[in-house]
């Protein structure tokens, strides 16, 4: 299923989906993955643990932030596809993103973990026939659709991906 297939958003997420072409999901999910990171991988490594600003992430934590979000947002489409109702939690990426001390971490081990959870995905999603993929949930308050998570997995990453090119090169 295509982009143009989803009918339930919330406002919050159109942002990142409206970013990605209007492709089939598998495709979004493999094109809009963490080969666009991996070019840059030197780049990436050279940064160390810089930030843009004071009081923003490294390069590091927004990895790490991409991996938590996908696999928040991948557990929330499993639990909608297997039809549970049950009104899912928000989470706070700004306490996760210090628990969670990627800057200990290289590039080369976020990028390795971020590909490996992003391959899990492309797989589940694959697992899903079109009445999953349409099937909708309440998370963290809003009614979204199982095809809308998968495309904001995709535009989340995209988002995060141009934020780096343009606020992280060349520091």
């Amino acid at each position: 299923m295509k982009k143009s297939d989803i009918t339930v958003l919330p406002e919050y997420y159109d942002s990142y989906i409206n970013e990605i072409e209007d492709i089939d999901l598998t495709e979004a999910l493999e094109k809009y993955g963490p080969e666009l990171l991996k070019k840059d991988k030197e780049k990436l490594i050279s940064l160390g643990d810089k930030v843009y600003a004071p009081g923003k992430w490294t390069v590091k934590d927004i990895i790490q932030h991409m991996i938590d979000a996908e696999r928040v947002f991948a557990y929330r489409a499993l639990r909608i596809a297997r039809n549970d109702k049950t009104s899912l939690p928000g989470f706070d990426e700004n306490e996760y993103v210090p628990m969670a001390d990627a800057n200990k971490r290289s590039i080369d081990e976020l990028l390795n973990e971020f590909e490996a959870v992003r391959k899990s995905n492309v797989i589940m999603f694959k697992s899903f026939n079109d009445e999953m993929l349409i099937r909708n949930g309440t998370c963290s308050d809003n009614n979204i659709s199982v095809l809308a998570i998968g495309f904001v997995l995709a535009g989340h990453m995209y988002h995060h991906t141009k934020v780096i090119q343009e606020k992280y090169f060349p520091l």
